[in-house]
């Protein structure tokens, strides 16, 4: 007598069901998948196409078409970003030779200023949302333009502040004696900041910096060495030695909250208006409540927060300085310096310590910044 088939000659899971011919020989009669066949041959959703996303833009009034750039694999130079109102796209065998058209499945993405909402490769669509994305893409929209209003880093201010010398990180703030030992411009002049330090993340950036100065020397002098590599969880105006010491008791109190561990996961690269490119930090609900952590601390000793309301997390990769800018006669770093990093892994880091640093020239000896005080997390 035949016995069912085996797990083994059926793999799938499938419920078969076999009647048995007159000549003795196997004849399938009935398929019932099990609920794991059903599972193993779900389908992911259907992606809205390249042309679904250039028609949206072409009439949907409450989307800026000047503000959209589209990436396509050109035959001999690979992926080429252009505007999105550059571009005739009407079919391309119909227009001359001296007009852009680009054949609809040669496009890789879309972005809204630096920022891709439709991506081929990865699956992404936030111009509709039809691959799962949460948010729409107005809300996408005011959450970028709200980061680039709000952006602030501590390397887009191009002054060096008169601190003493000779100071070590333990008794800084004890041998300030009076007001003219601290910068009295009115702009900020310290942050409080985590490192990169580990061996993944140091490497990948040193490859993209590396990669940089191969093909622009002058944009290369602009990258972040990586003993400096790190996160800005706050930008501070410190007008005296007392306002140091709050800030210190600050970050002191927070470490005594035995909050939960924080791990900065950095993907991609990204730009500020390219003037800035740096590695984003994915949301991290832990990270926001560290970061509510020292700000309620801070806000309660009444010390001078310049980025309060606004939290961009990121580490910076290279930021244009003046004098760059001036031998280069831009103020723009090249998207092609740094096209084939974008979409990369640049690893973890688990936040340890917090720091509290000078703006400025100086440096300790491990090519860090000076710092005022430092405090471990304990987690």
């Amino acid at each position: 007598m035949f016995s069912e088939p085996s797990e083994s000659r059926n793999p799938r899971g499938c419920n078969l069901e076999f009647n048995m011919s007159e000549k003795g020989k196997k004849k399938a009669v009935k398929v019932s998948p099990s609920s794991d066949c059903i599972q193993n041959d779900s389908k992911k959703p259907s992606m809205k196409t390249a042309s679904d996303v250039i028609s949206r833009l072409q009439w949907d009034d409450s989307l800026d078409q000047n503000k959209f750039s589209v990436g396509y694999l050109d035959r001999f130079d690979g992926i080429i970003e252009k505007p999105f109102t550059s571009i005739d796209w009407r079919d391309p065998s119909i227009v001359d030779n001296h007009t852009l058209a680009i054949p609809k499945h040669r496009i890789q993405y879309f972005k809204y200023l630096s920022r891709k909402v439709w991506d081929k490769r990865n699956r992404t669509d936030i111009v509709f949302g039809s691959t799962g994305y949460p948010l729409s893409i107005h809300d996408f929209i005011s959450k970028v333009d709200n980061d680039l209003l709000h952006f602030h880093d501590e390397e887009d201010i191009d002054i060096d502040y008169p601190f003493p010398k000779n100071n070590t990180v333990s008794d800084y703030s004890d041998e300030i004696t009076n007001d003219e030992d601290i910068d009295m411009t009115g702009r900020p002049n310290f942050f409080i900041a985590a490192r990169i330090e580990s061996e993944d993340s140091v490497s990948k950036f040193k490859e993209v910096s590396d990669y940089i100065k191969s093909r622009d020397e002058l944009i290369g002098e602009c990258c972040i060495p990586s003993a400096m590599l790190h996160m800005t969880f706050s930008i501070l105006k410190l007008d005296s030695p007392a306002d140091i010491c709050d800030v210190v008791a600050a970050m002191q109190a927070v470490s005594l909250q035995k909050l939960p561990s924080v791990t900065l996961n950095l993907e991609g690269l990204d730009n500020f208006h390219h003037r800035v490119l740096y590695s984003r930090v994915e949301d991290n609900e832990n990270l926001l409540n560290l970061r509510d952590a020292l700000i309620n601390e801070l806000v309660s000793r009444n010390v001078c927060i310049t980025d309060r309301f606004s939290f961009v997390p990121h580490v910076t990769v290279a930021k244009l300085s003046r004098p760059v800018t001036r031998l280069r006669h831009s103020k723009y770093i090249d998207q092609y310096l740094y096209l084939k990093f974008e979409d990369d892994e640049f690893g973890s880091e688990k936040i340890s310590n917090l720091y509290l640093c000078e703006m400025g020239a100086s440096r300790r000896e491990d090519g860090f910044y000076k710092c005022v005080h430092e405090i471990s997390l304990n987690n």
